[in-house]
C-alpha cells in the first residue's frame, strides 16, 4: 500500500503504512470476526443455560454474564467498522463516529462493567459456598442471584451515565500536507466525492474525538475512579478469591484420588459407599462448576492485565520523556492487542463450560438433540401431510373421472335410445 499523502508531513510517516495495514487487519477482520464469533457462542450459552435442568444460582449468574458479554460484543461491532477504514465518505463517517462516541462505546463500557461485576458476584458466592456451606446455602438460590444481577444493572447504569456526556467529535478538513493527523481518531483520507461542499474535494479529512469543555474538570477524576473500581479492585479481589478456589479444587482432587486408592486396596469400601449417590453427584457438579469459574476468572485476569497496562494516562506518563512518539505509534498496536484480548474474554466462555462442566455439556447435547429430533419430526409430519394431500387429490380425481365416465356412458345410452325411438316412429308412419 502506498503512503497516504495526508501524512506526508509527519515525522512518523515511516511507520504509517505498516501501522495502517496492521490496524486494518486488526479492526476490519480480527475484531469484527471475534465479535460475530463471540455473539454466536453466547447465543449457544443462552440456549443451554435457560434450560430448566440448569436452575441453580451459579447458572443464573452465568446467564446474566452471557447476556452482558453478548451485548458488549454487539456494541463494539460498529467500532470495528469505523476504525477499519471501510468508509471514505465524510458525511457517513461523521454520522457513524458521532453515534460511536455518543452511544456505542458508552454502552459497550456499561455492559463490560456489568460483566465484570457479575463475575465478581459469582466468585464471591462460590467462595462463600465452598467455605461456609451451612451458613450460605439458604442465600445461594436463583432468586437472590436475580436480585443481585438487577442491583448490578442499576448501579452500573448510574456509574456509566457520565460516559454518554463527556465525549464529542468534530471534523478536520485541510489541504494535503498541512493536516495535523496526530490528533485524528479515524484514519485520514482524501475526499474524492462530497455531497456537503464541493470545495472539500481533494482535501484531507479525519475526525477528532475530544471532551466537552463543561465536563472537562470532572472527566479525569471520573475516569481514574472508574479505572480503580472497574479494573484494579475487581482484579485484586478476583485474584485472592481465585487462589482460594484453586486450593479448594486441589483439596477436592486429592480427596477423590485418596478415596479411589483406598477403594482399590479395600474392596469392601467400594461396595459400601460412604456418601449417598445423589449427594455425591451434586458434590461432583459443584466441583466442576468451581473449576469452570476458576478458568473464567483466570482468563479475565490475563485480559484485565492488558487493560491495566494500556491505560492511556499511565502509558503517556511512562513514555513521554523517553519515547515521545510512542503514544502515536506503538500505543496504537498495544491498544489493538488490548481490544482483541478483551473481546476474546467476552467470547470464549462457552468452551470453558464445555471443557470443565459435564452438566452443561450434557444439557447442550440434550438440547440440540431434542431440537434436531423435533425438526426432523416436523419435516416428517409435513411430508406425510403433503403425501396425504396428494393421495386425497389423486383419489378425488379418480372418483371424478369415474363419475364423468358414468355420466358419459349414460348420456350415450340415452342418445342411442332416442335414436331408436325416432326410427320406430318413422317406420310406423
Amino acid at each position: 500500500m502506498s503512503k497516504n499523502p495526508c501524512l506526508s508531513n509527519q515525522n512518523v510517516t515511516i511507520y504509517t503504512d505498516l501501522l495502517h495495514d496492521i490496524e486494518i487487519y486488526g479492526y476490519r477482520y480480527i475484531i469484527l470476526t471475534i465479535c460475530i464469533f463471540g455473539t454466536v457462542c453466547n447465543i449457544l450459552n443462552l440456549c443451554v443455560l435457560l434450560q430448566r435442568r440448569l436452575k441453580e444460582s451459579p447458572y443464573t449468574y452465568l446467564t446474566g454474564l452471557a447476556i452482558a458479554d453478548m451485548l458488549t460484543l454487539i456494541s463494539i461491532s460498529p467500532f470495528s467498522i469505523v476504525r477499519g477504514d471501510y468508509i471514505r465518505n465524510e458525511k457517513i463517517l461523521d454520522i457513524l463516529t458521532r453515534f460511536e462516541s455518543a452511544y456505542y462505546m458508552p454502552l459497550a463500557n456499561y455492559f463490560g462493567q456489568v460483566s465484570i461485576m457479575i463475575t465478581l458476584a459469582l466468585t464471591i458466592e462460590r467462595y462463600l459456598f465452598t467455605t461456609y456451606p451451612l451458613h450460605t446455602r439458604s442465600f445461594c438460590k436463583p432468586r437472590y442471584a436475580r436480585i443481585t444481577i438487577i442491583i448490578i444493572l442499576f448501579i452500573c447504569a448510574l456509574l456509566s451515565f457520565p460516559r454518554f456526556l463527556f465525549e464529542t467529535t468534530r471534523n478536520i478538513i485541510g489541504p494535503i500536507g498541512s493536516l495535523n493527523t496526530t490528533i485524528c481518531s479515524t484514519y485520514p483520507f482524501i475526499i474524492k466525492y462530497s455531497s456537503i461542499n464541493l470545495t472539500h474535494i481533494g482535501q484531507c479529512f479525519c475526525i477528532v474525538s475530544y471532551p466537552r469543555q463543561k465536563f472537562l474538570p470532572y472527566r479525569n477524576i471520573y475516569y481514574i475512579t472508574m479505572f480503580i473500581l472497574n479494573q484494579i479492585f475487581p482484579a485484586l479481589i478476583l485474584l485472592f478469591l481465585n487462589l482460594k478456589l484453586i486450593q479448594r479444587v486441589q483439596q477436592s482432587n486429592r480427596y477423590t484420588l485418596n478415596e479411589l486408592v483406598a477403594r482399590q486396596h479395600n474392596p469392601v469400601i467400594s461396595t459400601t459407599p460412604t456418601i449417598h449417590p445423589i449427594k455425591q453427584r451434586r458434590l461432583r457438579d459443584e466441583h466442576r462448576l468451581t473449576k469452570t469459574l476458576v478458568a473464567v476468572v483466570v482468563v479475565f485476569l490475563i485480559c484485565n492485565t492488558f487493560t491495566i497496562v494500556s491505560y492511556p494516562n499511565f502509558v503517556r506518563t511512562i513514555t513521554e520523556k523517553t519515547y515521545p512518539n510512542y503514544i502515536f505509534v506503538g500505543f496504537r498496536i498495544q491498544k489493538l492487542i488490548t481490544n482483541i484480548m478483551l473481546l476474546l474474554n467476552y467470547s470464549i466462555n462457552f468452551f470453558f463450560y464445555c471443557a470443565f462442566n459435564q452438566k452443561f455439556l450434557d444439557t447442550l447435547k440434550l438440547t440440540f438433540r431434542h431440537r434436531l429430533c423435533l425438526y426432523f419430526h416436523e419435516q416428517n409430519e409435513s411430508m406425510m401431510a403433503r403425501r396425504t394431500l396428494f393421495n386425497s387429490t389423486t383419489s378425488s380425481a379418480t372418483s371424478s373421472y369415474h363419475v364423468q365416465s358414468k355420466i358419459h356412458h349414460s348420456s350415450k345410452h340415452l342418445s342411442n335410445y332416442e335414436d331408436e325411438l325416432q326410427r320406430s316412429k318413422q317406420q310406423r308412419l
